[in-house]
């Protein structure tokens, strides 16, 4: 098959699902839309994974099979990206499953419609109970319609909490990526496909969903889960700094401050409310020590948070250690709205700035005069 026919390229990493892998790649293989490539990455499996993408190479000439030693699942859609050669590119997952029209129903749309992304609905398939579930909406997933395209310069507000910060949902027009230099940060482990989808999204002018459900999400064990934020929680911070040093290279941060904010205050509370206790205290102040600063939550009212709760979580973080909030807490004193004031806030934060400052001079003057 020529090139200049694929329509779609299918990228999909892989590191240990040779038990989903064939279900996964048969789901592909069998589209309605059958103009389209699937390239493996195996990111250094130790099971039978190459062997499987080996012989399914063998079998159908629209496969093909990439191995790397383990680097990790930006690392690996960053080296399919490159390979890709599609009008489109979508990145699945080896152990979800997937609607025969999946491909189709994105790619007529994004046709119809000349989208940078189009999005699949998708539901929730539960490993452990061998039960399917609907999959939450986000909080702002009603600006989509069917029908109507949408964009950040439309929903500025809000386009960032319109969708899932999923990858595999999302069917993205190869040119857009490109021409706009967009690729996986490869220092990013965990929520690298968060960091993807809101920087492509906040510079995608025309956006759309396909209300039809279209991929089958496999989740695995709460203990798994917990094992993932054990590992790799520590990075949650990095992710949203990163997201916004994005939107101020590109411009985009000003027109999106509100919905960046809700963004990274709502998930770090979330990512809080699911740490075991050792967690939360290192992640509370990691946040304290400068990332909540940094990611601008406190030059906003509290009109401009979308949650009384998460408005009352940066407040405290902004204002306290952890170990200062547990005393609080244990001592019944009030956290309510008027004790939290922004201006009171503000005191603090320069005061811990000031301090901050005195450190570093102390300590550039400590090495100076180690070094005479």
């Amino acid at each position: 098959m020529e090139n200049s026919n694929i329509k779609v390229s299918v990228v999909m990493p892989v590191y240990n699902a040779g038990e989903y892998l064939s279900r996964a790649a048969h789901d592909v293989l069998g589209q309605s839309l059958s103009d389209i490539e699937l390239i493996c990455i195996d990111d250094g499996s130790t099971d039978a994974s190459v062997q499987v993408l080996r012989e399914m190479q063998r079998r159908d000439a629209r496969v093909k099979v990439i191995t790397q030693k383990n680097e990790g699942p930006s690392v690996a859609r960053n080296v399919g990206l490159a390979e890709a050669v599609g009008e489109y590119v979508i990145f699945l997952d080896a152990d979800d499953f997937f609607e025969k029209d999946l491909l189709l129903k994105l790619y007529t749309i994004a046709e119809k419609d000349s989208l940078d992304i189009a999005v699949a609905r998708f539901d929730i398939y539960n490993e452990d109970k061998n039960q399917f579930c609907a999959a939450a909406d986000e909080p702002h997933s009603n600006i989509f319609s069917t029908g109507v395209v949408t964009s950040g310069g439309e929903h500025p507000a809000h386009i960032l909490q319109s969708t899932t910060g999923y990858v595999w949902n999302k069917l993205f027009r190869l040119d857009f990526l490109r021409n706009k230099d967009l690729s996986f940060d490869p220092e990013l482990y965990v929520f690298e496909d968060v960091h993807f989808v809101s920087t492509s999204i906040s510079l995608a002018d025309r956006v759309e969903r396909v209300e039809d459900i279209l991929i089958h999400h496999r989740v695995y064990s709460e203990q798994s889960r917990a094992r993932l934020f054990r590992k790799y929680y520590g990075q949650v911070p990095v992710v949203y700094s990163k997201i916004k040093q994005f939107l101020m290279k590109h411009g985009m941060y000003i027109p999106l401050a509100k919905s960046y904010l809700n963004l990274s205050a709502s998930r770090c509370f979330k990512i809080y409310n699911l740490l075991w206790e050792e967690g939360k205290t290192r992640f509370w102040d990691t946040l304290h020590s400068g990332y909540a600063e940094e990611f601008g939550w406190y030059r906003h009212e509290k009109e401009d948070f979308e949650s009384p709760e998460v408005y009352q979580f940066v407040c405290n973080v902004g204002l306290y250690t952890y170990s200062q909030y547990l005393v609080r807490v244990q001592r019944g004193e009030s956290l309510d709205a008027s004790q939290l004031d922004k201006e009171k806030m503000n005191r603090r934060l320069a005061e811990r700035r000031k301090l901050d400052h005195r450190k570093e001079v102390l300590s550039k003057l400590n090495v100076f005069k180690k070094n005479r």
